[in-house]
């Protein structure tokens, strides 16, 4: 019994993401797979999740997809915060060391910002 147990993990693994890819999963399955992947910000899997999840139409898919939508736009909110915060702070201080680290992490904040939108624009493309 165990080498079957065995064997049958060991096809689980191989094939379970062609499988997944391929969309021939219950849609349920693709939207917990969503949900999980929102719950971890990865936003590129939770998008790709939404996708196979059904056609956008659906109540369920139509729900997961604003609450993507929300959880980009509430980030992009902290993200245009800790813009603000760090342009009062290099105004404040203009030593030439922590201006350059102010520049550093604006410039991060600024990258993070234009990623959250490319998802967003991702998820409000799919959703129509």
């Amino acid at each position: 019994m165990l080498g079957l147990n065995l064997l049958f993990r060991l096809g689980r693994w191989l094939l379970a993401e062609p499988v997944e890819d391929s969309g021939l999963m219950p849609e349920g399955y693709y939207r917990s797979q969503a949900l999980a992947a929102l719950e971890e910000d990865d936003f590129p899997e939770s998008l790709r999740y939404l996708k196979l999840a059904g056609p956008p139409d659906r109540d369920a898919v139509r729900l997961l997809g604003q609450l993507i939508i929300l959880r980009l736009r509430l980030l992009k909110e902290q993200h245009q915060q800790r813009c603000q915060a760090v342009a009062k702070l290099q105004h404040q201080e203009p030593r030439a060391a922590p201006l350059e680290r102010y520049q550093e992490l604006l410039s991060q904040e600024q990258q993070a910002l234009a990623l959250l939108g490319q998802y967003e624009q991702e998820a409000k493309t799919y959703l129509g």
